[in-house]
């Protein structure tokens, strides 16, 4: 554990130094039974796993189970990207400012099961797309988002059976896109907010033996005016 704080606070101060208006984290783990806490205060933060021109480029590999995972981002233009491949472990992320990116991918190369994620996000004009469990064997999932802002896009693809996923959002002009595959999800929605675009796709695909039936329920609150929902329920995994 000392080792890896050691290594962000170095890569962490050796950016800083490059360019004094981004704070940028590289970061590198394998390894179960980790806690591991950031704040980034301050425009443009980056917490990496690739970028590019606008700097970083690469790390933010985190592997391993029984991992807690505190992230907090305060200000504007953050940006936050990479993969991750975790099993039993808790993720809580607080995200407040305007203009955010947000790019993860969670258990794309290997089993993303038992994961509890807490997401709040306070702020306008955010682009967020996260995607968990892939193609690979995951389930038990317990995904939270907390939404508070205007003309935000949201994108969510979930690979994963026996999924909890709750969101609540309050603001106008927002997008939310949500794809859930694999068996037995429960979608629960509530929202309040003018000019909403909605399009939920829900396909439980194919029930594991044994199993005669694989549910898919979505139960929404819906405030708004203007707004569009489009829900495609199905049995099929196509």
């Amino acid at each position: 554990m000392n080792k890896l704080c050691a290594l962000i606070v170095l890569a962490f101060s050796a950016w800083v130094l490059a360019d004094a208006t981004d704070n940028e984290i590289f970061l590198e783990q394998s390894g179960d039974t980790l806690t591991l806490t950031i704040d980034q205060a301050g425009f443009g933060n980056k917490f990496c796993g690739t970028i590019s021109s606008g700097a970083c480029a690469s790390d933010m590999m985190i592997t391993g189970s029984n991992i807690t995972f505190n992230v907090d981002q305060i200000g504007n233009s953050n940006q936050l990207y990479g993969p991750i491949v975790l099993s039993n472990s808790n993720i809580d992320m607080v995200f407040t400012g305007d203009s955010n990116v947000y790019d993860w991918n969670i258990g794309g190369n290997s089993a993303a099961s038992n994961l509890d994620l807490d997401l709040a996000v306070t702020g306008s004009s955010n682009s967020w797309n996260v995607d968990i469990g892939a193609n690979q064997s995951a389930t038990f999932l317990n995904y939270d988002l907390t939404l508070t802002g205007s003309s935000n896009v949201f994108t969510t693809v979930v690979d994963s059976s026996n999924v909890k996923w709750d969101w609540t959002i309050t603001g106008g002009n927002n997008d939310i896109n949500t794809l859930q595959k694999d068996a037995d999800q429960l979608l629960t929605a509530e929202l309040d907010g003018s000019d909403a675009n909605i399009d939920i796709v829900q396909q439980s695909g194919t029930c594991p033996q044994g199993t005669s039936s694989c549910s898919g329920i979505i139960n929404l609150d819906i405030t708004s005016d203007d707004a569009t929902v489009t829900i495609n329920q199905k049995d099929t995994g196509d």
